[in-house]
């Protein structure tokens, strides 16, 4: 497990180099990102700035959710690249990287990150 400042330290890196980002059906699940079905696509970069805040704004919890999620945002760089990913968990927590972090971000504004999300495809949240 890495604590929330690598976590964040790794954000950091990775959120600069993000050209788009999907949201794409299932959580954390043992299926390829390539293989899941795109619910919705982000390329506008004031779209791409509002989920940086609501994806990576709030306390880690030290643990993760014992559920699969129910989707994943995938962030990809200007070559369509998976870059980073989190799986949504009971709408409240985003794990990153969940086999490499172990460690759920319990995020700020879980109701404006669902509504983002819904916005973006994930109809049932």
């Amino acid at each position: 497990m890495t604590g929330g400042a690598g976590i964040r330290a790794w954000l950091a890196q990775v959120w600069p180099r993000t050209e788009a980002a999907l949201v794409l059906a299932g959580g954390d699940l043992r299926v390829p990102l390539a293989d899941r079905a795109v619910l919705g696509e982000i390329f506008d970069d004031a779209a791409l700035g509002e989920l940086r805040g609501l994806a990576t704004e709030g306390e880690f919890t030290g643990d993760i959710c014992r559920c699969p999620g129910s989707l994943t945002v995938a962030l990809l760089d200007a070559h369509g690249a998976v870059v980073g990913a989190a799986g949504l968990h009971g709408g409240t927590d985003l794990a990153w990287e969940r086999g490499r972090f172990r460690n759920n971000l319990a995020v700020a504004d879980p109701q404006g990150l669902c509504a983002f999300l819904r916005r973006y495809g994930a109809h049932w949240l």
